[in-house]
């Protein structure tokens, strides 16, 4: 089992950008858990992390690298919150890549701790940066800019997760010592290696059914939320009177935040919000042929979900490049 890959800054720096939300929900799971493991504990046998309240999965094969993590938001909470994301690994996330298992699909499945794997993304992350600020050299540069992934054996034997960048600095100092004294004919300064291991646990690509996004039907309603409105604010003055939070939206573009308490009810509308048709009940029996779309607008879906569990939901921040 073999896997390598590379990665520019903009590319890091998308993955830090995933991961650094996602990683929020095992931190909350690890606080409230009596038994859970550290943020820095090694997940060293095959059981060490089965145990665990919360858990990543991260699945590799030539064209994908999936994250499946479970976290909970607050103490008590059995179910916890459920995150997927995907990104391409072909002409995607990665340079270049190069995998070999003997899995289905030449897939490979590893559990770890999402909170060390975004240390370590931190960590490459700033000497990468550092690299591009201050190296003078083209070689220091090239050397010092990109991120090397690699799936490795570490302390006697066990599988990890490793990432290797090159320090600009030394990079750029041992180039001048070359330089100075006349040696090295024109080769290739190297570094000093700046390395982060993660400890994992190997898993058969079938046990990835139990990982992955549950089956939706296809909903009544769905509205695009803007991004210069944000409801977590809402929701966290919510949360301290009641416990559930009762959501109502239709397809005019009115999403309508409630609680009902003792004292009295609370209701906030967020209105002009963008209806999407595609993949909506809305949009059946609607195309040519049918009449026009006012009946799919008169729809509405109400749902109770926790307070507590919506303020933990993860926000992930775009990166352009």
């Amino acid at each position: 089992m073999k896997f390598k890959a590379k990665l520019s800054v903009p590319h890091t720096q998308l993955l830090y950008n995933l991961v650094n939300p996602l990683s929020k929900l095992q931190s909350h799971s690890q606080q409230y858990s009596s038994s859970g493991i550290g943020s820095n504990a090694l997940l060293s046998s095959s059981n060490a992390s089965s145990s665990l309240s919360s858990s990543t999965i991260l699945y590799l094969d030539d064209d994908k690298l999936v994250f499946s993590t479970r976290g909970s938001s607050y103490k008590n909470d059995s179910d916890g919150i459920f995150c997927f994301a995907e990104l391409i690994t072909t002409n995607g996330i990665f340079n270049s890549h190069v995998i070999q298992s003997l899995e289905a699909d030449n897939a490979i499945l590893m559990e770890l701790s999402l909170l060390q794997f975004k240390t370590a993304l931190k960590g490459v992350l700033s000497t990468q940066k550092e690299s591009i600020g201050n190296s003078i050299s083209g070689a220091a540069s090239s050397l010092g800019s990109e991120v090397i992934i690699k799936l490795a054996k570490r302390n006697g034997g066990l599988p990890h997760l490793c990432f290797e960048v090159r320090d600009p600095l030394t990079t750029h100092h041992n180039r001048i010592d070359e330089v100075g004294g006349g040696g090295g004919g024109g080769a290739v300064a190297e570094g000093i290696g700046v390395n982060y291991a993660v400890p994992v646990r190997i898993m058969k690509v079938v046990e990835l059914q139990y990982h992955v996004p549950p089956r939706l039907g296809m909903p009544d309603v769905q509205l695009m939320l803007p991004k210069d409105r944000p409801i977590r604010n809402v929701v966290e003055r919510l949360r301290g009177i009641s416990p559930y939070l009762y959501m109502e939206g239709n397809m005019k573009g009115i999403l309508t935040l409630r609680i009902d308490s003792d004292g009295g009810s609370i209701r906030i509308s967020l209105d002009k919000l963008v209806p999407i048709h595609e993949d909506c009940k809305s949009s059946q029996g609607n195309g040519p042929g049918h009449g026009n779309n006012n009946s799919g607008s008169q729809t509405q879906s109400q749902t109770q979900t926790q307070t507590q569990k919506h303020t933990h939901l993860p926000l992930v921040t775009p990166t352009h490049h």
